[in-house]
């Protein structure tokens, strides 16, 4: 059975969707968003999305008891593939070390409302 995971601290979904699930020792979160968990309200600038969605991340993952060494695939939606720069910056706070970290896909896609970035992970636990 599905465990749906609810992080406290973490921005919710308007529609009825869990930050992440786990199932059989694997966690794949939904979209992980650049807002603002205290308001609901997306930033207004990329590179703020892009930093709460990471900082986001770590607390989606030890809701489960994982935390970002657990990780082995993250996929980052773009609204403008140029801001991989902006998002590079974080992925190397999160895995520092070149030997161990997860892999990793960028996509440019169309983006609802406000939002300019969001990205989904896969851990094992």
């Amino acid at each position: 059975m599905v465990d749906s995971i609810y992080a406290k601290g973490a921005a919710q979904h308007v529609n009825p969707v869990p930050n992440a699930a786990v199932h059989r020792g694997i966690l794949v979160t939904s979209g992980v968003l650049g807002k603002d968990p205290k308001t609901g309200e997306y930033a207004q600038e990329t590179a703020e999305q892009i930093r709460l969605a990471f900082e986001q991340l770590p607390l989606i993952l030890a809701e489960a008891g994982a935390g970002p060494q657990d990780v082995v695939k993250l996929d980052l939606y773009f609204a403008d593939r140029q801001d991989r720069a902006i998002a590079n910056h974080h992925w190397e706070r999160l895995w520092p070390d070149p030997a161990h970290r997860p892999a990793r896909q960028a996509h440019q896609v169309s983006l609802p409302r406000a939002c300019r970035f969001q990205l989904v992970a896969m851990a094992v636990l």
